[in-house]
């Protein structure tokens, strides 16, 4: 009785201090490029993420595990990961299930917490619904709701929604959400979270529309100074 008092004392006082449960970035923009073009990278991206998602580091993921400009490669290489640090949380991609039909798709991860695997083959599902209104062609919305297997994360989102402005101009407004389960909230801080978290999915969001706009994505040096 002693020790099961002792672990949901422990499990009431990690709770206790957990960070919010949901976050997410949001972002709105105009983008130089079609709505049909747009349309294609949201598709695109989508169902690489359902289907074949070690393919985004090709493009949608570039440039997220570079260094800060304030800091050398050669001294990030040194560091191991901080609790506070960009690379806190670290997924390797596993067996892949894709139907086509359907758009669902679903992936085994396991998730490394500094470095350390914490949880062995969690399943990533996943739903990609396209939609517009009722009597209207516009705005059209892509969004791909997942689903957790465990109690790492309880869900998220990614919405990309379209409007065209003219020919060559869409309007876009842009959410990534993700609900975390109550004990990994407790690893995600105000400082974890814009370190390791938010700034990659913004820049997904930057990548998504360069390559609307240019056809592709040119590999660069991103990343905001780290906070202490």
């Amino acid at each position: 009785m002693r020790y099961k008092t002792l672990i949901l004392f422990l499990l009431i006082s990690i709770t206790s201090f957990a960070g919010p449960q949901m976050r997410e970035v949001v972002r709105d923009t105009i983008v130089n490029a079609s709505w049909h073009a747009m349309l294609k990278t949201a598709d695109k991206f989508c169902y690489e993420f359902q289907a074949c998602p070690d393919s985004l580091f090709e493009w949608a993921y570039l440039g997220l595990e570079e260094a800060p400009a304030t800091e050398k490669p050669a001294e990030v290489k040194s560091k191991t990961p901080a609790k506070e640090g960009r690379d806190v949380i670290h997924l390797s991609y596993k067996d892949r299930v894709y139907d086509p039909r359907n758009k669902t798709g679903d992936v085994a991860i396991d998730i490394y917490v500094l470095g350390v695997r914490w949880w062995k083959d969690q399943h990533l599902g996943t739903k990609y619904v396209l939609s517009r209104p009722a009597k209207s062609k516009f705005p059209l919305t892509a969004h791909m709701r997942a689903t957790y297997s465990g109690s790492i994360l309880e869900g998220g989102d990614v919405v990309i929604r379209m409007e065209p402005i003219s020919e060559n101009q869409t309007k876009v407004h842009y959410e990534f959400r993700l609900v975390f389960g109550k004990v990994l909230s407790t690893f995600i801080s105000d400082k974890t979270w814009k370190n390791a978290i938010e700034w990659r999915l913004s820049h997904i969001f930057d990548n998504l529309v360069e390559h609307a706009e240019t056809g592709t994505v040119i590999k660069k040096q991103r990343g905001p100074e780290v906070l202490q």
